[in-house]
């Protein structure tokens, strides 16, 4: 009997997947992990240029811990601090202004990454810096809207994806009617176990009765509207752009960019930064993260590339596919 191919596009499912041992937990069902986590798909060249920018006396690099040890094309964040670099861990985006306060002689650098979940915090640090004129902070938007890729996917015929658990953190701002355009079987669903075992078998059902509709299995948190207000955040301050996904390469209008009006807080733009050529992975991220094969199929995972020494972001990052088989192998 053929099996439905669900894809979960969440890194944070992805991990709850993995911890309560779900991924074969169901009858007829294949699960496979898709581009949930934001680290993970951020270039490697454009790694490089946040490196590269943190060399600079001149400035301070801060990031969420996620991002320090992710590897670019020469080195890696953690190798630059651990060089004398100024590079700091913070827990909240607004922790720059508090930074940029501290160090008025310096130049604070937000390397922004995430999808919609955390690009409306990073609206909101632009408008405060704006507001307050604080001319000492800018962020280096690697941001992305994580609709494009999906739209990619579901319309991939080598793929074959029968449907989606929808990630409810990224509804949560969205709203589950944003999901609506990909024609694609879909739930949003929450992150306890319970929860996703729900959502699965919500799923198994709108694959057998042939409809391509988005249930909201997370309506204590999700919305079918979302959240007005984040959503009129991100249009007032961002634009979006073309942008390079690792494993997907280009894919239009999928990049937060900083709108003109706030360019000064444009990282890209107050440094002139210089693009760098992209560079082939040595590991196979970009295949595990679009469903092509699982992290047990790559030649490294558990071997070469381990926790300690990561080849790839997926081995990096607490949302990473490879962390969260090789943390929860059984």
């Amino acid at each position: 009997m053929k099996k439905f191919k669900i894809m979960e596009v969440c890194g944070t499912h992805t991990a709850a997947i993995a911890k309560f041992g779900l991924r074969d937990y169901f009858d007829g069902v294949e699960m496979v992990s898709g581009p949930g986590c934001p680290v993970c798909v951020t270039p490697s060249n454009r790694l490089e240029q946040c490196v590269l920018l943190s060399r600079n006396k001149n400035i301070i690099i801060a990031t969420f811990g996620d991002m320090l040890r992710v590897p670019s094309i020469t080195s890696s964040l953690e190798k630059e601090k651990s060089a004398c670099a100024d590079i700091r861990i913070i827990y909240s985006a607004f922790d720059c202004l508090k930074i940029a306060a501290e160090n008025k002689n310096k130049e604070v650098v937000f390397a922004g990454v995430g999808f919609e979940t955390t690009a409306p915090s990073v609206a909101v640090l632009i408008k405060e810096a704006y507001k307050k004129k604080v001319k000492n902070i800018s962020v280096f938007s690697i941001l992305k809207s994580v609709f494009p890729a999906l739209e990619i996917i579901a319309g991939s015929k080598d793929l074959k994806i029968d449907g989606f658990l929808l990630p409810g953190n990224v509804a949560a701002i969205t709203g589950s009617d944003d999901f609506k355009f990909l024609k694609m079987r879909s739930v949003v669903a929450g992150f306890f176990e319970k929860e996703i075992i729900s959502a699965v078998n919500i799923l198994k059902s709108l694959i057998k009765d042939g409809k391509n509709e988005v249930e909201n299995a997370y309506g204590y948190a999700v919305s079918a509207a979302g959240n007005k207000e984040a959503k009129k955040l991100l249009k007032e301050v961002f634009d979006l752009k073309d942008d390079y996904w690792r494993g997907f390469g280009i894919i239009e209008k999928s990049g937060f960019k900083i709108k003109s009006k706030y360019e000064y807080f444009d990282a890209d733009k107050k440094f002139e930064i210089k693009p760098v050529p992209y560079k082939k992975d040595k590991c196979f991220c970009g295949e595990i993260m679009k469903g092509i094969i699982t992290p047990d199929k790559c030649p490294m995972f558990a071997k070469k590339c381990v926790p300690e020494n990561p080849v790839g972001p997926c081995m990096v990052s607490s949302e990473g596919i490879c962390a969260a088989y090789y943390k929860y192998r059984r």
